[in-house]
């Protein structure tokens, strides 16, 4: 299969692939990832990583959502970050409803949501269980991306311990990945001499406290990120969903590798 992003598809193309070919959906946010990396990182690493999974088994990967749940100060910077643009979580729910339940109605019944922002997932697994709740013959199989990186893979970028996805908003993973995928977007130059410190469990108030995280937006550091470390970490994310999805989804895959 060539194409497998909807938006370069035919109509022809779409339809020939229906109705077992799954759809995945990637589900981002409109979030400041730093003074280095664009608004988009959240939807752009899980659409590429589709792109990549596509490669290997049959897969339309469905445009990314651009928007996502209220950034959370000590997961993602908070709302106060310029650029930060948000939706409710209702709003979010009923977005992917519809979404999946037009999918539904064209005769797709098999559905991969790839998550790139730590604040949607409940809203995800919401949508996911009201859609198959109504409709027995639906599967949805919810993933976040970084829940696939070993950690073994984590004790190679981290020596000193890893600090926690939580602070590793804009940090050394999201960079590299960045770095790999898209090197035009990220501005290593704009990079701070910045230590960070590892994840500390904090209430959330509301208001939103001013002066809670880095000016920079960056939770922890994005010292030392590097596109080959990149390559690596998508490589280990692709191969693992490879067979989460295979599992799932009954797939057979070809010379895949044990």
């Amino acid at each position: 299969m060539k194409t497998i992003s909807l938006t370069e598809m035919t109509w022809p193309e779409f339809a020939r692939g229906l109705p077992h070919t799954l759809v995945a959906l990637c589900v981002g946010s409109l979030e400041q990832h730093g003074p280095h990396l664009p608004l988009s990182v959240d939807s752009l690493i899980p659409y590429h990583l589709c792109l990549e999974l596509g490669k290997k088994i049959p897969l339309f990967v469905a445009p990314p959502l651009y928007y996502g749940y209220r950034s959370s100060p000590f997961t993602g910077g908070g709302q106060s970050f310029p650029g930060t643009t948000s939706l409710s979580g209702q709003t979010l729910i009923l977005l992917l409803q519809d979404i999946l339940q037009d999918f539904l109605r064209q005769g797709c019944h098999r559905f991969l949501i790839m998550n790139g922002h730590f604040e949607n997932t409940p809203f995800i697994s919401e949508a996911a269980y009201l859609v198959t709740a109504a409709h027995k013959d639906v599967k949805v199989v919810v993933v976040n991306w970084w829940d696939l990186v070993s950690a073994t893979t984590l004790e190679e970028i981290f020596p000193e311990g890893f600090p926690g996805w939580e602070v590793e908003h804009a940090s050394v993973v999201e960079t590299s990945l960045v770095m790999h995928f898209r090197p035009d977007l990220v501005h290593a130059e704009l990079i701070p001499a910045q230590k960070g410190e590892k994840h500390k469990p904090r209430p959330l108030i509301f208001p939103e406290p001013a002066n809670l995280v880095p000016e920079s937006g960056i939770l922890y550091t994005a010292m030392g990120a590097g596109p080959d470390k990149g390559a690596a970490i998508a490589g280990e994310i692709v191969a693992r969903l490879d067979r989460i999805v295979a599992d799932e989804f009954s797939l057979t895959l070809p010379n895949t590798p044990e």
